[in-house]
């Protein structure tokens, strides 16, 4: 996978979607879109500098027609397996504990839970909180953070508002992994078409730091999309569809007052957490997090999954 795949796709991986798409404009320009040229090379490069520039619509404009019924009607269906209190509590429990941490964040900068951490990665992780917080925020008040949002996802307006929002924090984010390359340099990215036809390209793509790497791309529905994405994604919503028709209303039943308690026992904890007025009564409380998070996790596997998000390319 090219610099261009490993760095675009993170940004599109939300919640119940792992999502990339480039492709050209064709017909379905809308009012106030971004036009991309036909030329594959050229519309990668235009995709890459849209995404730099904060516009996340343009992965959604530029996925194949195919690809966005996909992923509305895989949210739909989520929307309609989910036991609205359990999902809606979960998400809403996500909030609180962004909330209460961000209230406590010198303890939990000095925590010694997990030993200790080199002062430059802790300076790191400081410099790179606001954004932590943000990133967070802006998922917990998406539209994927309630059933009732899943029901009536729109992907043009969620990668259009809340992909858009959440670009504006991977600034900071990139420096918490050592050689990670911050989305504003793709402003300076070349792409050059080293062979093409109606269906296949094989481009290559110099990154500002120099990096060049190639990647093969694929023409679906009139869109260019990585070719190791395009055969995989059939594939890929069909055991994302599978899995979340395998839920049955009685399954739901049969798991919700277990998963209700864990989250019961989660908020317990937070509010431990929130009240702490040392370093000893915060870590004493995040430890006390380990067993009803290791309780959650042993539902979850003992359910094949239960009610967690269907993992899209």
């Amino acid at each position: 996978m090219s610099f261009y795949s490993k760095s675009l796709i993170p940004f599109v991986a939300l919640s119940t979607f792992f999502l990339a798409a480039c492709g050209d404009q064709g017909s379905h320009a809308s009012a106030g879109s971004t036009q991309i040229p036909d030329e594959p090379g050229a519309a990668i490069e235009t995709i890459a500098r849209e995404l730099a520039a904060g516009n996340g619509g343009i992965l959604w404009q530029a996925m194949p027609t195919s690809y966005q019924i996909d992923v509305n009607a895989i949210a739909h269906l989520a929307g309609s397996k989910v036991d609205p209190e359990v999902y809606d509590k979960s998400f809403g429990l996500l909030g609180r504990l962004i909330e209460v941490a961000d209230q406590q964040k010198e303890f939990l900068l000095n925590t010694k839970l997990g030993g200790p951490q080199p002062a430059d990665q802790i300076e790191r992780f400081e410099a790179a909180w606001p954004s932590i917080v943000g990133f967070v925020q802006t998922i917990t008040s998406s539209a994927i953070a309630s059933s009732a949002g899943l029901q009536s996802f729109d992907g043009q307006d969620f990668f259009g508002t809340t992909v858009s929002e959440l670009i504006q924090y991977t600034e900071e984010l990139s420096s918490l992994s050592d050689g990670a390359l911050p989305l504003s340099a793709y402003k300076g990215v070349t792409v050059k078409n080293l062979e093409s036809n109606e269906h296949t390209a094989t481009l290559e793509m110099t990154a500002p730091s120099g990096e060049v790497e190639t990647e093969v791309f694929t023409r679906v529905d009139g869109r260019w999309v990585p070719a190791d994405m395009a055969t995989g994604w059939e594939s890929s919503i069909a055991a994302a569809k599978a899995q979340l028709d395998s839920m049955t209303p009685e399954q739901v039943a049969q798991s919700k007052p277990q998963i209700l308690q864990v989250i019961g026992m989660l908020d317990g904890v937070i509010t431990q957490i929130e009240a702490a007025q040392t370093q000893e009564q915060f870590d004493q409380a995040l430890q006390g997090a380990m067993m009803p998070l290791m309780g959650l996790m042993m539902m979850q596997q003992g359910m094949g999954g239960g009610q967690s998000a269907p993992v899209m390319p």
